[in-house]
Protein backbone atom coordinates (compact mmCIF):
# COMPACT_ATOMS: atom_id res chain seq x y z
CA UNK A 1 0.00 0.00 0.00
CA UNK A 2 2.79 1.99 0.74
CA UNK A 3 4.40 1.58 -3.02
CA UNK A 4 1.14 3.21 -4.00
CA UNK A 5 1.62 6.83 -2.49
CA UNK A 6 4.36 7.86 -3.98
CA UNK A 7 6.47 7.65 -7.59
CA UNK A 8 9.86 8.19 -8.29
CA UNK A 9 9.05 11.64 -10.28
CA UNK A 10 7.29 13.04 -7.06
CA UNK A 11 9.27 15.66 -5.15
CA UNK A 12 7.27 14.57 -2.01
CA UNK A 13 8.12 10.75 -2.28
CA UNK A 14 10.47 10.75 0.84
CA UNK A 15 7.67 12.80 3.01
CA UNK A 16 4.91 11.20 1.78
CA UNK A 17 6.80 7.73 2.11
CA UNK A 18 7.48 8.34 6.09
CA UNK A 19 3.96 9.64 6.29
CA UNK A 20 2.44 6.66 4.84
CA UNK A 21 4.77 4.46 7.31
CA UNK A 22 3.56 6.14 10.71
CA UNK A 23 -0.21 6.14 9.63
CA UNK A 24 0.03 2.24 9.42
CA UNK A 25 1.05 1.96 12.55
CA UNK A 26 -1.10 4.79 13.89
CA UNK A 27 -4.43 2.26 12.36
CA UNK A 28 -2.38 -1.11 13.34
CA UNK A 29 -4.65 -1.89 16.80
CA UNK A 30 -7.90 -1.03 15.14
CA UNK A 31 -10.66 -3.25 14.49
CA UNK A 32 -10.07 -4.96 11.43
CA UNK A 33 -13.08 -4.58 9.61
CA UNK A 34 -13.26 -0.84 10.66
CA UNK A 35 -9.87 -0.51 9.99
CA UNK A 36 -10.66 -1.80 5.98
CA UNK A 37 -13.16 1.18 5.87
CA UNK A 38 -10.85 3.63 7.37
CA UNK A 39 -8.17 2.43 4.78
CA UNK A 40 -10.76 2.86 1.95
CA UNK A 41 -11.51 6.32 3.41
CA UNK A 42 -7.51 7.10 3.28
CA UNK A 43 -7.60 6.19 -0.43
CA UNK A 44 -9.96 8.66 -1.88
CA UNK A 45 -8.75 10.78 -4.33
CA UNK A 46 -5.79 13.30 -2.52
CA UNK A 47 -5.94 11.38 0.28
CA UNK A 48 -2.44 10.03 1.88
CA UNK A 49 -2.75 6.50 0.55
CA UNK A 50 -4.35 7.65 -2.83
CA UNK A 51 -1.97 6.94 -5.82
CA UNK A 52 -0.29 10.06 -6.68
CA UNK A 53 -1.92 11.65 -9.84
CA UNK A 54 0.13 13.48 -11.74
CA UNK A 55 -1.15 15.87 -14.85
CA UNK A 56 0.21 13.76 -17.89
CA UNK A 57 -2.33 11.31 -16.25
CA UNK A 58 -5.59 13.21 -16.18
CA UNK A 59 -8.12 13.74 -19.10
CA UNK A 60 -7.17 16.77 -21.00
CA UNK A 61 -11.11 18.05 -20.99
CA UNK A 62 -10.73 17.53 -17.00
CA UNK A 63 -7.38 19.25 -16.28
CA UNK A 64 -8.66 23.07 -16.56
CA UNK A 65 -11.79 22.10 -14.05
CA UNK A 66 -9.34 21.00 -11.05
CA UNK A 67 -6.04 21.64 -10.07
CA UNK A 68 -3.84 18.40 -9.79
CA UNK A 69 -2.89 18.21 -6.19
CA UNK A 70 -0.19 15.39 -4.26
CA UNK A 71 -1.29 12.23 -2.36
CA UNK A 72 -1.66 13.88 1.13
CA UNK A 73 -1.70 17.43 0.16
CA UNK A 74 -2.36 18.28 4.15
CA UNK A 75 -0.56 16.14 6.12
CA UNK A 76 2.33 17.20 3.51
CA UNK A 77 1.42 20.77 4.11
CA UNK A 78 1.88 21.05 7.90
CA UNK A 79 5.25 18.57 7.97
CA UNK A 80 7.16 20.42 4.81
CA UNK A 81 6.30 23.70 6.86
CA UNK A 82 7.31 22.41 10.23
CA UNK A 83 10.80 20.91 8.74
CA UNK A 84 11.32 24.15 6.64
CA UNK A 85 11.09 26.00 9.85
CA UNK A 86 13.04 23.53 12.23
CA UNK A 87 15.06 22.20 9.56
CA UNK A 88 17.56 19.83 12.39
CA UNK A 89 14.55 18.77 14.55
CA UNK A 90 13.73 15.37 14.86
CA UNK A 91 11.13 14.78 11.76
CA UNK A 92 8.95 12.23 14.21
CA UNK A 93 6.77 14.61 16.37
CA UNK A 94 6.12 16.90 13.20
CA UNK A 95 5.19 13.62 11.18
CA UNK A 96 2.71 12.37 13.89
CA UNK A 97 0.89 15.86 14.12
CA UNK A 98 0.38 16.04 10.63
CA UNK A 99 -1.12 12.46 10.57
CA UNK A 100 -3.58 14.18 13.01
CA UNK A 101 -4.33 17.11 9.85
CA UNK A 102 -4.73 14.24 7.50
CA UNK A 103 -7.05 11.95 9.93
CA UNK A 104 -9.08 15.64 11.04
CA UNK A 105 -9.48 16.40 7.28
CA UNK A 106 -10.78 13.50 6.51
CA UNK A 107 -13.24 13.26 8.94
CA UNK A 108 -14.46 16.51 8.28
CA UNK A 109 -14.47 15.72 4.13
CA UNK A 110 -16.72 12.43 5.21
CA UNK A 111 -19.19 14.30 7.19
CA UNK A 112 -19.03 17.27 4.31
CA UNK A 113 -20.28 14.44 1.99
CA UNK A 114 -22.94 13.13 4.12
CA UNK A 115 -24.43 16.58 4.97
CA UNK A 116 -24.64 17.85 1.41
CA UNK A 117 -26.03 14.33 0.36
CA UNK A 118 -22.86 13.92 -2.32
CA UNK A 119 -22.33 10.97 -4.15
CA UNK A 120 -18.85 9.35 -3.28
CA UNK A 121 -16.68 6.02 -3.63
CA UNK A 122 -16.92 4.90 0.07
CA UNK A 123 -20.43 5.83 0.07
CA UNK A 124 -21.01 3.68 -2.37
CA UNK A 125 -18.96 0.77 -0.83
CA UNK A 126 -20.12 0.95 2.50
CA UNK A 127 -23.39 3.03 2.79
CA UNK A 128 -23.80 6.16 5.14
CA UNK A 129 -23.53 4.73 8.36
CA UNK A 130 -20.25 3.14 8.04
CA UNK A 131 -19.25 6.40 6.61
CA UNK A 132 -20.15 8.54 9.86
CA UNK A 133 -18.45 5.76 12.04
CA UNK A 134 -15.39 5.79 9.77
CA UNK A 135 -15.36 9.55 10.73
CA UNK A 136 -15.90 9.16 14.15
CA UNK A 137 -13.05 6.76 14.01
CA UNK A 138 -10.94 9.50 12.07
CA UNK A 139 -11.55 12.11 14.92
CA UNK A 140 -10.64 10.02 17.38
CA UNK A 141 -7.41 8.89 15.50
CA UNK A 142 -6.32 12.98 15.43
CA UNK A 143 -5.96 13.59 18.73
CA UNK A 144 -4.22 9.86 19.63
CA UNK A 145 -1.87 11.15 16.72
CA UNK A 146 -1.28 14.07 19.13
CA UNK A 147 -1.40 12.41 22.35
CA UNK A 148 1.27 9.95 21.18
CA UNK A 149 4.27 12.87 21.16
CA UNK A 150 4.69 12.08 24.63
CA UNK A 151 6.36 9.06 23.54
CA UNK A 152 8.60 11.17 21.52
CA UNK A 153 9.73 13.39 24.70
CA UNK A 154 7.39 16.30 23.60
CA UNK A 155 6.50 17.85 26.78
CA UNK A 156 2.70 17.61 27.97
CA UNK A 157 2.09 21.62 28.11
CA UNK A 158 3.48 21.61 24.43
CA UNK A 159 1.18 18.76 23.44
CA UNK A 160 -1.63 20.44 24.97
CA UNK A 161 -1.40 23.51 22.98
CA UNK A 162 -1.69 21.32 20.20
CA UNK A 163 -4.47 19.65 21.35
CA UNK A 164 -6.08 23.23 22.02
CA UNK A 165 -5.58 24.51 18.79
CA UNK A 166 -7.18 21.49 17.02
CA UNK A 167 -10.17 21.54 19.13
CA UNK A 168 -10.23 25.56 18.08
CA UNK A 169 -10.25 24.61 14.78
CA UNK A 170 -12.38 21.75 15.06
CA UNK A 171 -15.28 24.63 16.65
CA UNK A 172 -14.63 27.20 13.82
CA UNK A 173 -15.09 24.90 10.77
CA UNK A 174 -18.23 23.16 11.98
CA UNK A 175 -19.36 26.93 12.57
CA UNK A 176 -18.69 27.75 9.48
CA UNK A 177 -20.31 24.57 7.89
CA UNK A 178 -23.30 24.99 9.87
CA UNK A 179 -23.47 28.40 8.32
CA UNK A 180 -23.18 26.97 5.06
CA UNK A 181 -26.18 24.53 5.58
CA UNK A 182 -28.51 26.95 6.82
CA UNK A 183 -27.98 29.39 3.71
CA UNK A 184 -29.43 26.53 1.64
CA UNK A 185 -32.95 27.58 3.39
CA UNK A 186 -32.71 30.97 2.76
CA UNK A 187 -33.26 33.11 -0.71
CA UNK A 188 -30.26 33.60 -2.80
CA UNK A 189 -31.20 37.53 -2.50
CA UNK A 190 -29.88 37.34 1.44
CA UNK A 191 -26.43 36.87 0.39
CA UNK A 192 -23.95 39.10 -0.63
CA UNK A 193 -19.90 38.31 -0.86
CA UNK A 194 -19.20 39.46 2.12
CA UNK A 195 -21.39 37.00 3.90
CA UNK A 196 -20.06 33.98 1.33
CA UNK A 197 -16.35 35.21 1.85
CA UNK A 198 -17.43 34.92 5.86
CA UNK A 199 -18.26 31.12 5.19
CA UNK A 200 -14.65 30.39 3.26
CA UNK A 201 -13.07 31.93 5.83
CA UNK A 202 -14.76 29.28 8.75
CA UNK A 203 -14.78 26.54 6.71
CA UNK A 204 -11.55 25.87 4.26
CA UNK A 205 -9.70 28.91 5.49
CA UNK A 206 -9.67 27.64 9.29
CA UNK A 207 -8.60 24.21 8.23
CA UNK A 208 -5.79 25.26 5.96
CA UNK A 209 -4.89 27.69 8.70
CA UNK A 210 -4.80 24.75 11.45
CA UNK A 211 -2.21 22.81 9.36
CA UNK A 212 -0.26 25.52 8.83
CA UNK A 213 -0.25 27.00 12.57
CA UNK A 214 -0.02 23.30 13.91
CA UNK A 215 3.32 22.84 11.77
CA UNK A 216 4.37 26.04 13.21
CA UNK A 217 3.87 25.26 16.62
CA UNK A 218 5.24 21.85 16.43
CA UNK A 219 8.45 23.58 15.08
CA UNK A 220 8.61 25.90 18.01
CA UNK A 221 8.40 28.99 15.85
CA UNK A 222 8.00 32.41 17.78
CA UNK A 223 4.39 33.91 18.56
CA UNK A 224 4.87 36.13 15.11
CA UNK A 225 5.95 33.17 13.03
CA UNK A 226 3.01 31.27 13.88
CA UNK A 227 0.60 34.15 13.64
CA UNK A 228 2.04 34.95 10.08
CA UNK A 229 2.07 30.50 8.97
CA UNK A 230 -1.58 31.00 10.28
CA UNK A 231 -2.24 33.88 8.22
CA UNK A 232 -0.61 31.99 4.82
CA UNK A 233 -2.88 29.13 5.56
CA UNK A 234 -6.39 31.26 5.79
CA UNK A 235 -5.73 33.21 2.91
CA UNK A 236 -4.62 29.75 0.99
CA UNK A 237 -7.55 28.18 2.71
CA UNK A 238 -10.05 30.88 1.38
CA UNK A 239 -8.25 30.94 -2.09
CA UNK A 240 -8.83 27.33 -2.94
CA UNK A 241 -12.58 27.22 -1.35
CA UNK A 242 -13.31 30.02 -4.29
CA UNK A 243 -11.36 28.00 -6.59
CA UNK A 244 -12.80 25.18 -5.66
CA UNK A 245 -16.81 26.70 -6.07
CA UNK A 246 -15.62 28.12 -9.59
CA UNK A 247 -14.59 24.52 -10.61
CA UNK A 248 -18.25 22.83 -9.27
CA UNK A 249 -19.60 25.38 -11.10
CA UNK A 250 -18.03 25.18 -14.87
CA UNK A 251 -18.27 21.21 -14.45
CA UNK A 252 -22.14 21.64 -13.93
CA UNK A 253 -22.11 24.02 -16.76
CA UNK A 254 -19.47 22.69 -19.15
CA UNK A 255 -20.41 18.76 -19.02
CA UNK A 256 -22.21 15.96 -16.96
CA UNK A 257 -20.80 13.91 -14.24
CA UNK A 258 -19.08 10.46 -15.71
CA UNK A 259 -19.23 7.31 -14.42
CA UNK A 260 -16.94 7.07 -10.95
CA UNK A 261 -16.63 10.92 -10.65
CA UNK A 262 -17.80 12.81 -7.34
CA UNK A 263 -20.90 14.27 -8.24
CA UNK A 264 -21.57 17.75 -6.68
CA UNK A 265 -24.98 18.90 -5.98
CA UNK A 266 -24.55 22.63 -4.84
CA UNK A 267 -26.78 24.01 -7.43
CA UNK A 268 -29.43 21.67 -6.75
CA UNK A 269 -29.03 22.04 -2.80
CA UNK A 270 -29.30 26.07 -3.40
CA UNK A 271 -25.64 26.41 -1.84
CA UNK A 272 -25.13 30.15 -1.98
CA UNK A 273 -21.09 29.81 -2.80
CA UNK A 274 -20.02 33.12 -3.86
CA UNK A 275 -19.83 32.41 -8.02
CA UNK A 276 -23.68 31.69 -7.67
CA UNK A 277 -24.45 34.58 -5.40
CA UNK A 278 -22.60 36.89 -7.67
CA UNK A 279 -24.29 35.58 -10.59
CA UNK A 280 -27.84 35.55 -8.33
CA UNK A 281 -26.85 40.10 -8.98
CA UNK A 282 -26.03 39.70 -12.48
CA UNK A 283 -28.77 37.90 -13.42
CA UNK A 284 -30.91 40.39 -11.35
CA UNK A 285 -29.32 43.34 -13.17
CA UNK A 286 -30.10 41.90 -16.27
CA UNK A 287 -33.63 41.36 -15.94
CA UNK A 288 -34.27 44.40 -14.84
CA UNK A 289 -32.78 45.98 -18.15
CA UNK A 290 -34.59 43.82 -20.07
CA UNK A 291 -38.20 42.71 -20.63
CA UNK A 292 -40.26 40.19 -22.14
CA UNK A 293 -37.79 37.66 -23.56
CA UNK A 294 -37.96 33.90 -24.98
CA UNK A 295 -36.86 31.03 -23.00
CA UNK A 296 -33.78 30.13 -24.75
CA UNK A 297 -32.73 33.76 -24.26
CA UNK A 298 -33.25 33.86 -20.36
CA UNK A 299 -31.27 30.50 -20.32
CA UNK A 300 -28.79 31.93 -22.25
CA UNK A 301 -28.72 35.05 -19.99
CA UNK A 302 -28.78 32.55 -16.86
CA UNK A 303 -25.70 30.48 -18.21
CA UNK A 304 -23.73 34.15 -19.12
CA UNK A 305 -24.39 35.08 -15.57
CA UNK A 306 -23.11 31.93 -13.81
CA UNK A 307 -19.73 32.29 -16.11
CA UNK A 308 -19.67 36.10 -15.13
CA UNK A 309 -19.81 34.59 -11.66
CA UNK A 310 -17.38 32.27 -11.91
CA UNK A 311 -14.55 35.11 -13.75
CA UNK A 312 -14.96 37.38 -10.32
CA UNK A 313 -15.15 34.76 -8.21
CA UNK A 314 -11.59 33.38 -9.91
CA UNK A 315 -10.48 36.74 -9.67
CA UNK A 316 -11.31 37.32 -5.81
CA UNK A 317 -9.17 33.85 -5.42
CA UNK A 318 -6.21 35.15 -7.50
CA UNK A 319 -6.16 38.34 -5.23
CA UNK A 320 -6.05 35.80 -1.65
CA UNK A 321 -3.19 33.97 -3.56
CA UNK A 322 -1.46 37.24 -4.15
CA UNK A 323 -1.93 38.09 -0.49
CA UNK A 324 -0.53 34.67 0.33
CA UNK A 325 2.07 34.80 -1.74
CA UNK A 326 3.22 38.10 0.07
CA UNK A 327 2.56 36.24 3.42
CA UNK A 328 5.31 33.69 2.10
CA UNK A 329 7.77 36.32 1.88
CA UNK A 330 7.30 37.40 5.15
CA UNK A 331 7.78 34.34 6.70
CA UNK A 332 10.74 33.50 4.82
CA UNK A 333 12.62 36.97 6.06
CA UNK A 334 11.63 36.13 9.17
CA UNK A 335 13.49 32.92 8.63
CA UNK A 336 16.10 34.17 6.95
CA UNK A 337 16.68 31.69 3.93
CA UNK A 338 14.47 31.09 1.25
CA UNK A 339 11.18 28.78 0.76
CA UNK A 340 12.07 25.26 -0.54
CA UNK A 341 10.79 24.62 -3.54
CA UNK A 342 8.87 21.58 -2.58
CA UNK A 343 7.03 23.70 -0.37
CA UNK A 344 6.49 26.21 -3.18
CA UNK A 345 5.01 23.84 -4.86
CA UNK A 346 2.78 22.48 -2.89
CA UNK A 347 1.60 25.78 -1.86
CA UNK A 348 1.71 26.80 -5.11
CA UNK A 349 3.28 30.18 -4.78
Amino acid sequence: MVENVRTPASPFAVQQALLAEQLQRLLADLYPELRADVLLALQAPGKLLSTLVTPADSHDDERHLAPVLPAGVWPLLTLLLAQYLAPESDPLPACRVALAVECFICALDLLDDVEDGDTTAIIEVTGIPRVLNVSTTLLALAQKAILSLTDCGVAPEHVLSLLDTLQAASLTATAGQHQDLLAEQKPVEAFDQETCMAIAAGKAGALMRLACLLGAICAGASEQLCEQCATLGELLGIAHQLDNDCHDLSAALYRDATPGQRVKTDLQRGKKTLPVVLAAAARKTALQEQTAQADEKIQENERRALREGILATWGLCLLYRERARDCLQEIAASCSRPTPPALRLLLRL
